[in-house]
């Protein structure tokens, strides 16, 4: 019988034990449950744990200054409370700040009163520090107990977690290995985690030379924008369609090679045989039949990610995406020699009404079952992102797909701009 009470308390311990420590971290931290491991705009947004350090921030503030970006620092309350003038200095160089705990201790080895202690004191602490209500937390190592997820519920506060991160918190990882990491995972609505405090000796010293290298790599190489973290207010399953939708968006984009015009084109572009009927110039001149080449211009639904915009303006918003995108379209087309042969850019779509104002002409095509997909495909986005469902239900829709085309000629005659500074602009990455 002893032998029993032992065996029995034995289990009951360990699952006291899993249900307060490694449940909720599973859940939280490793499947994202109720908490941000990326957020739902076309950017990339850049996130720093561990601080402030009197060594390291200022600079890092520098080179964010430098690339225009606005970051989120989670930091910790017993830092900030040392340092409080570093707290100021994030805040007025336009930056967010989170919590990170009071003492960056590991959740698992914290009783339910010592966590909720420790993050009422933090929270007390910026809040004091900042004069403004703290709502974003991320902690220690993003591992969580059932009193940090309680905590969260009770106090209203959002988990920010991440999906990419450079492990700049090891000595051994130099700034090349560190961006070589990052630029490897990152992709739209990434949270990137890097650190300006804390980890080995010498570690934020590779993080300051990696960061100016990063940031022009994430715009530039990777052709993605540098945004602040931005959380709207969506529920669990919303995110998870979007999640996905965004993944076979990438699928289908490394699958047909098409390829991003720059860090903010709504614009994507690829090569693609033609098969649709002979289209011709208002001069009469034959620009492309069956089996010619042709540019293809899609839609990039993942920049149609973000918060909600007002019913009344979502149309206005994603036509002034597609005027802005233009001229960026013009130049690329202008200076790649992949797309020097190509007469022709076309695409298929439901937003065309009135896109003849922007030099496109616009051509019936059969009703097959491969439009009936695509039509379909698209009503789909029109639900799904918020930027585009008003489009759904105005003039700009028409009942099924049809094709709209442009000219080479067309379109660099209309779009492309006229002298180098504005050139310059338009292509700036």
């Amino acid at each position: 019988m002893e032998i029993s009470w032992g065996y029995s308390a034995f289990w009951i311990l360990l699952l006291a034990a899993a249900l307060y420590t490694v449940i909720p971290d599973f859940l939280l931290h490793h499947l994202g449950v109720g908490t941000w491991k990326r957020q739902y705009t076309p950017g990339v947004t850049l996130t720093f744990d561990d601080g402030p350090t009197p060594e390291i921030t200022p600079i890092i503030l520098d080179v964010l200054d430098r690339h225009q970006v606005i970051a989120t620092f989670f930091v910790i309350g017993e830092k900030a409370l040392r340092y409080p003038e570093l707290i100021k200095l994030i805040q007025a160089r336009g930056h967010h700040i989170g919590a990170h705990s009071q003492q960056h201790r590991f959740a698992w080895f914290m009783s339910p009163w010592e966590t909720w202690r420790n993050w009422e004191e933090c929270i007390a602490a910026l809040e004091q520090l900042t004069g403004k209500k703290v709502v974003w937390v991320r902690p220690p190592w993003g591992t969580f107990n059932l009193c940090t997820w309680l905590w969260l519920k009770i106090r209203h506060k959002q988990a920010v977690l991440w999906d990419v991160e450079g492990h700049d918190w090891l000595v051994r990882n130099n700034p090349p290995k560190i961006n070589s990491r990052i630029i490897h995972q990152v992709k739209e609505g990434s949270i990137v985690l890097l650190h300006d405090g804390g980890g080995e000796d010498g570690a934020p010293q590779n993080t300051l030379q990696a960061l100016d290298d990063l940031c022009r790599m994430i715009v530039k190489d990777k052709k993605l924008p540098l945004s602040e973290l931005d959380l709207p207010e969506w529920s669990g399953g919303r995110k998870l369609v979007l999640g996905i939708w965004g993944k076979w968006e990438n699928i289908f984009a490394r699958l047909y090679k098409v390829e991003r015009i720059n860090s903010t084109n709504i614009f994507r572009l690829s090569k693609n045989c033609y098969h649709g009927p002979d289209l011709y110039s208002q001069a009469g001149q034959l620009l492309a039949a069956d089996g010619d080449m042709v540019g293809e211009i899609h839609l990039d639904s993942n920049r149609l990610q973000g918060k909600e915009i007002d019913i009344n303006k979502r149309g206005i918003y994603l036509l002034r995406l597609i005027r802005k995108s233009l001229p960026g379209l013009a130049c690329y087309v202008d200076e790649n020699p992949e797309y020097k042969g190509i007469q022709v850019f076309t695409g298929l779509t439901l937003i065309n009404h009135g896109v003849q104002k922007l030099g496109f002409e616009v051509q019936e095509i059969p009703d097959t079952i491969f439009i009936r997909w695509i039509g379909w495909l698209q009503k789909l986005i029109m639900l799904i992102y918020p930027s585009s469902r008003k489009i759904s239900n105005n003039k700009y829709k028409g009942t099924h797909p049809k094709l709209v085309w442009i000219s080479r000629q067309q379109l660099l005659e209309r779009w492309l701009p006229i002298d180098g500074l504005q050139k310059q602009n338009r292509l700036h990455y």
